[in-house]
């Protein structure tokens, strides 16, 4: 079936609005991509002259050479990169504001909202294609009426008029530009003209939707009708030859099964063995290895490719399954022969994953000494380090500093200093510590470490009293950008910057800041320990905010918003386009923008165009990655907006039963189960935890017992109904057993009751808030912000009557819970 233009409910939502976007002002939108889609054409060629055509086993080889283990550390240990960051912003007058892309939800207008434009619309979603093509022959010759005419020519299978427009379209229109090249060339294919359609496949841009099934396409043709194997082998080859593996990529998979035929009809056995091997070994749990496996009968297993395989499946979390297969390999591969180098690599950093840290160092070891590989060493480094924090922490410090040292331009440097800093003040070591984050905060400015390096520099200085240093810390936190600038880490600046300053009797600067992060973050921990300062030492303060918050949600008052740099990307701009012909594909299109590096108001304005359009599914991904990383604007009308998609009532029946029976808010079971699985019921973590509530089955068992219920197999916790009664009643006895403080709940919940009582006896007299600050498991710490600021998320949108806060007591006691 070809693609077109389909239903949406874009239509309906958006035909009410008066007046179109003027072209010129479309035509100047599009010069960005336009040359952007040049400058990708441009480099086509060289993308299949890499390697030469038909050099099938110089391709396969090239692969298997590649780490396919792309992170050294379980993925709930390694917190993502932000999608967007924010910074300080140029000052503007009082009621200015600069705009690089005002954007109106007058610019979504369908442009078949009304007149001759509609009926043909109508006509064209009917069936009637020849009606459309009718009524829209005296109409003028607009890239919309242009395109509709061409896809009813192509619907009625007049493939030499579609052809001929939708080539010309191509040219002419650059955000329909890919669309028109592929259909262009599937009408070609429909007239046996194998030339003319190799051409339209080739002109799709690399990056686009269609590039995959393009190249596809060509492949088809090059092999089957023109027998150019050579060729076709050219066609795929950017689809597998990619800088990040993508373990079970389905069409990387079809690509190398594919490669492997073509190589047999060239002789080429050799080749057709390797590019059998990349399905097995980069894509093992794909619907193409069992075609693989047979094509590899009677044949080695190469060990280039064991070791990948086993690469690629760490990378999955199938960490037994790979250290069984290193463990039949390692006593035949002696370092520093760079595959052993890889093989002994991933063992150790399987073993880590395993969590059995002192053989993991004893693993690491030898390829820190031995291996140079410039790639891999630094992250041997690094997995070592970490294992040696846990059991060995004295010769965690110099081996983060080695790697610091070694290779200052790595992504894990910064991090090394950091973590380096982190175990020197555990050990006492106050000045190797301030001298490695003032190292990090000196050399790498613009990293992801750089707000965490110093806010250690504001603690220790608080602890200290030098009040004056401890604010100057916290203000260049405020002033960062780049990675390190996140909304989470100006919040937890302003909130401890209000803490200090009412330490030097500065009340009303105190408070004022408190305000601020109470309304704009206040879905988020900090804003919750904010309202809950606020109604102790400003009640007045925090019924202001109160009432602000409860404010009801008005679509209308999200518009305008800034495009920014958004404006530019090529999918932005096909996406609108495709939006405003009422096309199926928009959402996808818009999806597939390229999110990192924009600023956080072009992200909102992606949520709200997805939205306002009815795609209710996508807008909820891009909410959940805003939420991730927190909103720097008002919890208002617009946010609101973006809260309720991200924060939604699933199972919500479920959670009330079973939490109101465990003796746990709704809103905090609810939360805790949003960020353990995402609502997942079939959430499985890489440690072995399943379900909804992420339940280790030796705990659901013992769970079970108590309640008396019948827990046949671990699989029986996949069903939602068994996994949140099992989940609220453990969080309900961990509550009652620190007399109801759902911090300490929670943190028990993530790290063991056993971890808090630990932190507990280490900071006595530590207020709540600094108590969690002071949480020495890196993902603990996190997930208490986070499953207590989704709780006051849920207290917002759900029971804005009733706003949550926290009780704090007298210093050492935190007993309190919520009220």
């Amino acid at each position: 079936m070809g693609v077109g233009l389909e239903h949406a409910t874009l239509r309906g939502l958006l035909r009410y609005t008066n007046r179109l976007l003027s072209w010129p002002l479309v035509a100047a939108l599009w010069v960005a991509p336009a040359a952007r889609a040049e400058a990708q054409q441009q480099q086509q060629p060289q993308q299949q002259q890499q390697p030469p055509a038909g050099d099938i086993s110089h391709l396969a080889e090239s692969a298997s050479s590649k780490h396919q283990l792309p992170s050294s550390l379980d993925s709930e240990n390694e917190e993502a990169e932000p999608e967007f960051t924010i910074g300080p912003t140029e000052p503007v007058a009082p009621g200015e504001r600069r705009w690089v892309r005002k954007f109106e939800l007058v610019d979504l207008k369908s442009y078949f909202a009304e007149g001759v434009l509609a009926k043909a619309k109508d006509a064209y979603d009917g069936g009637r294609y020849r009606t459309a093509r009718q009524l829209l022959e005296t109409e003028a010759a607009t890239p919309p009426v242009r395109y509709l005419r061409a896809m009813s020519a192509l619907r009625m299978r007049q493939w030499a008029t579609a052809a001929e427009e939708l080539s010309a379209l191509a040219e002419s229109h650059p955000p329909l530009r890919d669309y028109c090249h592929f259909e262009a060339a599937r009408a070609y294919e429909r007239m046996r003209k194998w030339t003319e359609a190799v051409t339209h496949y080739g002109a799709v841009s690399p990056g686009a939707r269609r590039y995959e099934d393009a190249r596809f396409g060509m492949a088809s043709i090059l092999e089957k009708k023109k027998r150019d194997y050579a060729g076709a082998v050219a066609a795929l080859t950017p689809i597998v030859q990619t800088d990040s593996p993508k373990p079970n990529n389905p069409r990387q998979a079809e690509a190398w099964l594919t490669i492997a035929r073509l190589a047999r009809y060239q002789a080429d056995y050799n080749g057709e063995h390797r590019a059998h091997l990349a399905v097995w070994a980069l894509h093992p749990f794909s619907r193409q290895v069992p075609a693989a496996i047979k094509g590899l009968r009677d044949l080695p297993y190469v060990p280039k490719w064991k070791v990948a395989r086993a690469e690629t499946l760490l990378s999955l979390h199938h960490n037994r399954e790979a250290l069984d297969m290193l463990e039949r390999m390692l006593p035949r591969m002696e370092l520093p022969d760079p595959l052993a180098c890889r093989a002994h690599f991933a063992y150790g950093t399987a073993l880590r994953k395993e969590r059995k840290h002192s053989l993991a160092i004893r693993a690491l070891r030898p390829v820190v000494e031995n291996c140079q590989d410039e790639a891999l060493r630094p992250r041997a480094l690094y997995v070592l380090g970490y294992s040696e924090s846990v059991v060995e922490p004295d010769s965690s410090i110099p081996t983060y500093l080695k790697l610091a040292r070694d290779y200052p331009k790595h992504p894990y440097a910064d991090d090394a200093l950091f973590y380096a800093a982190h175990k020197a003040l555990d050990r006492g070591n106050k000045a190797a510590a301030m001298a490695a984050l003032d190292q990090l905060i000196s050399h790498h400015p613009d990293g992801n470490f750089a707000a965490e390096a110093l806010f250690q520099r504001f603690w220790v200085y608080r602890a200290e009293g030098q009040q004056d240093a401890a604010l100057e810390s916290l203000s260049r936190i405020e002033e960062l950008r780049g990675k390190g600038s996140t909304h989470e880490s100006v919040q937890r600046a302003r909130y401890w910057r209000s803490r200090t300053l009412r330490t030097l009797g500065r009340a009303e600067e105190a408070n004022a800041l408190m305000e601020r992060v109470a309304a704009e973050g206040a879905a988020t921990w900090y804003g919750l320990m904010a309202r809950s300062r606020l109604a102790v030492e400003a009640p007045e303060r925090a019924r202001a905010v109160s009432e602000r918050l409860r404010s009801p949600a008005s679509a209308m008052s999200v518009w305008p918003l800034d495009a920014g740099n958004l404006a530019a990307d090529p999918h932005f701009v096909t996406g609108i386009e495709l939006l405003k012909l009422e096309h199926r594909e928009a959402a996808s299109e818009l999806l597939a923008v390229d999110r990192k590096g924009r600023g956080e108001e072009s992200i909102r304005l992606l949520f709200h165009i997805l939205h306002a359009s009815g795609y209710e599914r996508y807008a909820r991904s891009i909410a959940w990655s805003l939420r991730r990383e927190g909103l720097a604007a008002p919890t208002e009308a617009e946010t609101r907006l973006i809260y309720a998609a991200a924060y939604p009532h699933a199972f919500r029946n479920l959670v009330v039963r079973h939490s109101r029976a465990a003796r746990v808010n709704p809103d905090l079971m609810q939360a805790l189960i949003r960020e353990e699985s995402a609502f997942n019921p079939n959430a499985r973590s890489p440690t072995g935890a399943l379900g909804l509530a992420q339940l280790m089955p030796a705990t659901a068992f013992a769970v079970a017992r108590q309640l008396n219920v019948p827990l046949a197999t671990p699989s029986a916790l996949l069903d939602p109904r068994q996994n949140i009664r099992l989940g609220s009643a453990y969080l309900g006895g961990l509550q009652r057993r620190f007399a109801g403080n759902p911090a300490y709940a929670v943190a028990s919940y993530n790290a063991g009751p056993g971890a808090v009582d630990r932190w507990l006896s280490r900071f006595p007299d530590a207020e709540l808030d600094e108590w969690v600050e002071q949480i020495p498991v890196e993902e603990t710490r996190h997930y208490v912000k986070r499953v207590l600021g989704s709780a006051s998320a849920y207290q917002l949108l759900y029971a804005s009557d009733k706003m949550t806060t926290l009780a704090f007591g007298e210093r050492g006691s935190n007993n309190a819970g919520s009220r």
